[in-house]
């Protein structure tokens, strides 16, 4: 490239340098029209498919002069030393119209594609080192998105296309290079942000699943199969390719042959060992210290059982990793199992199916015939950990058919007094053969039983420490800290994984006015809504729009049921975790059915306008027909009718909550009601009324001012959607 030439960036917004001198490329519709002289790679553009090009296709009057003046300005910076009116060598004119002469290696986005190539090539020859350098010095020429200031322009949408997929194979290339370079968790970091980037793309989660297990974590690579299958059958009806089955079930046999052929042969048997970079283990310091006595007491010669449960997200697995984490520290061996529909049934034969240890099985003794009687395959087992003490982890028990958990339960009867630990994970689940299952473990081997509960708000904290960044309020352990915590807490309702996933955001969308529901989140929480009936579901949006508290007289007043009927209703909103019950902390007060926040922001995500003007209207009609009526809450449903509702309706409930907040001395919100009924009003003496009550309302509010009193906080303005009446519509990230 010629010391001279204009060097030109493109991987980001537009930049043109000439030597050291950033140059000045003028106003945003200039740079457009430059861009779109460098996508067209050399070839003319005439001025007629520039004005359509840069104004979409409806080009003003004026248009080609518009255009002929950015390209002179364009050549002046350019091409400073160009002679007036001289003809250009950048920037050249033609009968076909305007060519930028850019050689290809003054483009950033070339230099980069010829990383690529070259790091391709030198990881063919096995020059690791020369193509780690490569590599990373192609993706550091990007600086944003490409062609970030014509990124809404429809003539840039193919080469933006194209220059992103380049990107997102070097990234795979990337996290390749360092998988054989041996930094596991680098290379997880990378695939993480290529999944993130591009949900669908199978290569990336592929990658991810095997830079997750080199890395020690299995159960996580697991996971994250669950988590593609689930998005590809949900977006595209489709079922994983054979690249990520191969390496679903590569990690399943652990077989790293399979999972990193390019890495030199180690023994299959044993899970790598510590988990790393995983999320911190908080409020589980005594179910991790009852699964370490096991561990004592498997390192003297005694056979140990363990059964973590709980709901979905709990936590049950990050403990299980941390056990194993322990149990490597201690020079245990460590195998993973996994149960799943996807791999046994109920009909499986004894050759055919996910045999109970068969991980175990074949990692001690790849002799042992899978096919055997359980009595011979117990005694060859006990042989072989009698020389090595091994903790073998089996999740999603609640998965597994009824012969899996028959042949389980005989190995518990059959495997004494030998240095084995066996750690279960289950879902909670009513499934009477599970129930069973779970009898008899601890009948027959002692199996502790470990239900793991959800966070407290001093668990939180330590979370909410851990994930302290800059852009957190206050110090860690301050009282808004604290705060902060228990808004968490509620929101999250103590449950390990929705917290973490809210946590990953900035810290002005996990709580308050600002909370955003993560991508992460709404999927699991729309998974529990889909198993709901949908009479379940309308009593949900009722409950959601009249503010998650469960009113059983309201509710029959919006539907016609009867009791009986509400109450199957709600039970099954209970059982889908979509409505918890709450004991009231007042002597003497009932409870109450509430709607988790997360749940109801979910709910009404989803509800249409139309729906949910329909939803509050109902609710305002309901709360008129009740005897304790609600002036306050029934204007604020009929403002969120909208159209539903008409001008005189509307202006006499506003008048009525007016009145109310006058007589609670609510003089604030008082005045609002009083504005807002003025406005509304058609008679102008009725508009008068509204007026001069508003006006009374803002007198009495400013000499309680005056006089030191509390007037309360207008926050439950017309039209504010606090209360009674629907939240702002939360955004899903």
């Amino acid at each position: 490239m010629s010391d001279h030439a204009v060097r030109f960036g493109m991987l980001g917004p537009l930049e043109a340098w000439s030597g050291d001198v950033r140059l000045d490329l003028g106003p945003p519709k200039r740079r457009v029209l430059l861009i779109r002289l460098l996508v067209a790679g050399g070839h003319p553009v005439s001025a007629d498919r520039l004005c359509d090009d840069l104004w979409e296709g409806h080009p003003p009057a004026g248009a080609v002069s518009s255009i002929h003046a950015h390209i002179s300005r364009l050549r002046a910076v350019l091409e400073p030393r160009r002679a007036r009116r001289g003809q250009g060598t950048v920037v050249v004119s033609g009968p076909a119209g305007y060519t930028l002469n850019a050689p290809p290696d003054t483009r950033d986005a070339t230099r980069f594609e010829d990383a690529v190539q070259r790091t391709r090539d030198l990881l063919a020859r096995g020059r690791l080192l020369d193509a780690r350098r490569e590599i990373e010095h192609g993706l550091s020429l990007w600086r944003g998105d490409a062609l970030a200031d014509a990124i809404h322009y429809p003539f840039a949408a193919r080469e933006i296309a194209r220059l992103e997929e380049i990107r997102m194979a070097a990234g795979e290339l990337n996290a390749t290079v360092l998988l054989q370079d041996g930094e596991q968790d680098k290379a997880a970091l990378i695939a993480e942000e290529l999944t993130t980037r591009s949900p669908l793309r199978e290569a990336a989660w592929a990658l991810l699943m095997r830079a997750l297990y080199l890395a020690g974590r299995p159960a996580e690579a697991l996971r994250r199969y669950e988590a593609i299958r689930a998005l590809l059958a949900e977006e595209l009806g489709t079922a994983p390719g054979p690249e990520l089955s191969g390496v679903h079930l590569a990690v399943l046999r652990q077989d790293i042959s399979a999972l990193a052929p390019f890495l030199p042969h180690t023994s299959p048997v044993v899970s790598p060992a510590r988990p790393a970079g995983v999320r911190p283990l908080v409020g589980r310091a005594d179910e991790l210290g009852r699964l370490d006595e096991l561990l004592y007491d498997a390192a003297h010669g005694r056979t140990g059982w363990a059964v973590l449960s709980g709901e979905a997200g709990i936590g049950k697995s990050r403990l299980a990793e941390e056990f194993a984490s322990h149990a490597t520290d201690a020079e245990f061996r460590v195998v993973w199992g996994r149960c799943g529909n996807d791999l046994e049934s109920d009909e499986d034969t004894d050759e055919g199916g996910f045999h109970p240890l068969g991980q175990l099985l074949s990692a001690l003794s790849p002799q042992i015939r899978m096919d055997g009687r359980p009595e011979a395959i117990a005694r060859e087992l006990a042989e072989r950990l009698a020389g090595q003490p091994t903790v073998c982890l089996i999740e999603d028990l609640h998965r597994a058919g009824r012969r899996f958990r028959r042949l389980l339960g005989m190995y518990a009867t059959l495997l004494r007094d030998v240095p084995l630990v066996v750690v279960c994970t289950t879902q909670d689940t009513d499934d009477v053969g599970l129930r069973e299952l779970l009898a008899l473990l601890v009948r027959q081997s002692h199996a502790v039983l470990l239900p793991l509960r959800p966070l407290t708000v001093g668990d939180v904290h330590e979370l909410l420490v851990r994930h302290s960044t800059p852009f957190t309020p206050g110090l860690p352990g301050s009282e808004l800290h604290q705060r902060e915590a228990a808004a968490l807490h509620r929101r999250g309702e103590g449950n390990p994984f929705l917290i973490t996933e809210i946590l990953e955001m900035p810290s002005d969308q996990r709580t308050g006015p600002g909370a955003q529901i993560p991508a992460s989140v709404s999927r699991v929480l729309r998974a529990r809504l889909d198993q709901l009936d949908h009479r379940v579901l309308t009593m949900l949006e009722a409950v959601a729009v009249t503010g998650g508290d469960l009113d059983p007289e309201l509710l029959l007043q919006i539907r016609t049921i009867t009791r009986e009927e509400l109450l199957s209703l709600i039970d099954a909103a209970v059982i889908a975790r979509v409505l918890n019950w709450e004991e009231s902390s007042v002597p003497g007060r009932p409870g109450k059915y509430l709607m988790p926040d997360l749940a109801r922001e979910v709910v009404l995500h989803e509800l249409t306008p139309a729906r949910r003007q329909v939803l509050h209207a109902g609710a305002a009609r309901a709360l008129a027909e009740l005897p304790r009526r609600h002036p306050v809450q029934i204007a604020r449903h009929l403002v969120a009718a909208g159209p539903l509702v008409s001008r005189e309706e509307l202006t006499d409930a506003a008048l009525r909550a007016g009145n109310r907040c006058t007589e609670d001395d609510q003089h604030a919100e008082a005045a609002l009601w009083f504005d807002h009924a003025s406005e509304m009003a058609d008679d102008p003496g009725v508009r008068a009324e509204a007026l001069h009550a508003a006006n009374a309302s803002r007198r009495q509010l400013d000499q309680l001012q005056r006089l030191g009193g509390h007037p309360c906080d207008p926050s439950g303005m017309p039209g504010d959607d606090s209360g009674w009446s629907a939240d702002p519509e939360p955004r899903v990230g």
